[in-house]
């Protein structure tokens, strides 16, 4: 039977708020290993009947748009690529693997694309944009137009393009891998310059390449994608004397910044690292965030390894607005215990962790369990992981003692994506396991959320993004998160199902429609603007209370002596839109009310002055 206890709830609240510190895993559960799987490129289904979710069909959830449809259901075997851009105009492109024929490995399996023109969003596709059999898009802007790679069955890339957004005939050609290992996979690009004209992709190879059973390439293109000046590039740091082998779909790139690009490489058996370049491609520096405890393992030739906490596969960066690189990564559990086929997994080890480069990173110490998410949380860097929703200290969920939950080869919590703002606020989203949604034999995973407004040092609260009616039985995974955000919006886009689970990987989902889903939220639901107190000589301002808030809030003022004192408000583009008068104040403290019943929601400064000093903080209308 379904388990429906937050129906009521969640007739009337469209986002369920949860600031839960972890609840620990029994242990019977957390030990809990199952054979790893191995990368797919292709894939067949699972052929059991799928019952089907009629809220799907009920309406649409505030501030969604359904995109269009997939049968084909594996977006990603970890982390996604680069297939959600939003300009500076809003318009925004999206793109994903679609095919609806099941017969012959989806003959008919391509590009999904839809764009958004600043009014609606186009008609979804009924046919993919390449010519013959493609999956994996990577999509950027390119001059006033735009390129999506995507890979072939056998013969490298295929590259569209065309000159002009959202119109038009694409332009299509095969660009091939190098000799040997033509069949290239997994593509993620994305373009710099001041007119996009630079694209920069990375690949893998399928099969061995250069001494590695798997190689990750790097090509660069310089007249937006016509031809590439770099090909078949293994950079310094991750070539065979570094690395036995890549997995597919463990590389992502962040939305580049100038001519600065990074991207960050997370796998069960090889170091975490992150690779930068200041000159648009032409060097790179290599920065080892997690140090593996087993260098140079060959699972051709494997050698026995103890457990060991380690990254998940799924993994996203990005820059701030000094150029300073903030990472989130998925957390799994490995092991190979001699005499197995396969290194195993543990699937309910949960966990989102969070980085930047002003942290320090785990290379020295005890590697086996640097990546702990107890320890995580006791440092601060575990931002992520399934929440206690009916709070009664343990996560009642389906499946625990089979491990009967979706298989999409990441942890419980896993597929992180990070974006920050104007103002340097931090959005991540993932999606996790999520407790008081299942249908009866397993758990679904909603997309979830929290913010950081100082830099990520503290963190808002967690805020389930598919707690309406409309999505609460559904899974929804694969989230990429736009690499711009709007004034007061974050966007991304998803997948949605009707059953947990892939029925690509031979889950108990039969193949049946997946939709994709555009979806956004506000700021204010998530950031936290930080709650220190100001001290200044004379006086002390505190953070504004409550902080979100609607109606009003009130910011308290320490006095050291009489002072004339005034308020200011300002909106994130300097306008003043509220003022409380200057004012002769006795020494002592004094309460500040803001009304804000007048003003829009959104992120505003307010300034307090005394005696001729001002400190500045800020606060949230919802």
């Amino acid at each position: 039977m379904k388990k429906i206890y937050l129906l009521s709830v969640l007739l009337t609240v469209g986002l369920f708020l949860s600031a839960q510190n972890p609840v620990r895993i029994p242990s019977n559960w957390r030990n809990q290993a199952v054979p790893d799987s191995k990368n797919v490129k292709e894939g067949n289904y699972n052929s059991l009947e799928q019952t089907i979710n009629y809220y799907v069909s009920s309406g649409k959830a505030i501030s969604e748009v359904e995109l269009g449809n997939t049968i084909y259901d594996l977006q990603s075997n970890a982390s996604t690529s680069n297939r959600f851009y939003r300009y500076e105009d809003g318009h925004m492109a999206a793109a994903w693997t679609r095919g609806l024929g099941t017969s012959n490995s989806y003959s008919d399996r391509g590009t999904g694309y839809n764009y958004y023109n600043g009014t609606d969003w186009l008609p979804a596709p009924t046919t993919r944009i390449e010519t013959v059999r493609a999956g994996w898009p990577s999509y950027a802007p390119q001059y006033d137009g735009e390129i999506i790679v995507s890979h072939h069955d056998a013969q490298g890339f295929i590259v569209n393009r065309r000159p002009e957004r959202a119109t038009g005939d694409w332009t299509q050609y095969i660009l091939p891998g190098p000799a040997g290992a033509v069949d290239i996979s997994w593509p993620r690009i994305v373009s710099t310059g001041d007119n996009n004209e630079n694209i920069h992709m990375l690949a893998s190879t399928w099969v061995a390449y250069e001494g590695q059973n798997r190689a990750v390439l790097y090509y660069r293109s310089q007249d937006g994608g016509a031809t590439w000046d770099i090909q078949h590039s293994i950079l310094p740091g991750m070539g065979s004397e570094d690395y036995i082998e890549f997995s597919g779909d463990t590389y992502a790139w962040a939305d580049p910044k100038d001519n600065n690009l990074a991207f960050i490489v997370a796998d069960q058996w090889h170091d975490l690292f992150i690779m930068k370049s200041t000159d648009n491609g032409e060097n790179w520096e290599k920065t080892v965030i997690w140090e593996h405890p087993y260098p140079m393992w060959d699972i051709n030739n494997p050698t026995p390894a103890d457990t060991f906490y380690c990254p998940d596969g799924a993994a996203h960066i990005t820059f701030d607005n000094n150029g300073k690189l903030h990472a989130v990564f998925g957390i799994s559990r490995s092991i190979f215990e001699e005499g197995s086929e396969l290194p195993s997994w543990y699937p309910f080890v949960d966990g989102v962790a969070y980085w930047n480069e002003d942290m320090p990173v785990w290379t020295n110490g005890d590697q086996l369990n640097a990546l702990d998410p107890d320890a995580l949380y006791e440092s601060g860097n575990l931002i992520g992981w399934m929440q206690d929703i009916n709070e009664n200290g343990e996560l009642d969920l389906i499946g625990y003692e089979t491990a009967n939950i979706g298989d999409y080869s990441v942890g419980a919590s896993s597929m992180p994506q990070i974006t920050i703002d104007e103002n340097g606020y931090i959005y991540v989203i993932y999606t996790s396991i999520t407790e008081g949604f299942d249908n009866g034999t397993q758990q679904y995973r909603h997309i979830w959320a929290r913010g950081s407004g100082d830099g990520g040092q503290t963190w808002g609260d967690f805020v389930d993004l598919n707690s309406d009616i409309l999505h609460m039985l559904d899974e929804c995974v694969f989230p990429t998160i736009a690499n711009r955000t709007s004034e007061d919006r974050v966007h991304f886009i998803y997948q949605l199902d009707n059953e947990p689970g892939l029925a690509l990987r031979g889950d108990e989902d039969s193949p049946a429609e997946n939709l994709y889903y555009y979806s956004e939220f506000d700021k204010a639901d998530v950031v936290n603007v930080g709650t220190k107190d100001i001290e200044v000589s004379d006086f002390s301002v505190e953070q504004n209370y409550p902080n979100p808030f609607n109606g009003t809030t009130a910011v308290k003022v320490s006095l050291q002596k009489v002072s004339n004192v005034d308020l200011k408000v300002f909106d994130m583009v300097g306008r003043q839109v509220y003022s409380i008068p200057s004012k002769t104040y006795n020494a002592g403290s004094s309460m500040l009310e803001i009304d804000g019943s007048s003003l829009s929601k959104g992120i505003y400064t307010y300034t307090v002055t005394v005696n001729g000093s001002s400190v500045s903080n800020k606060m949230i209308i919802k």
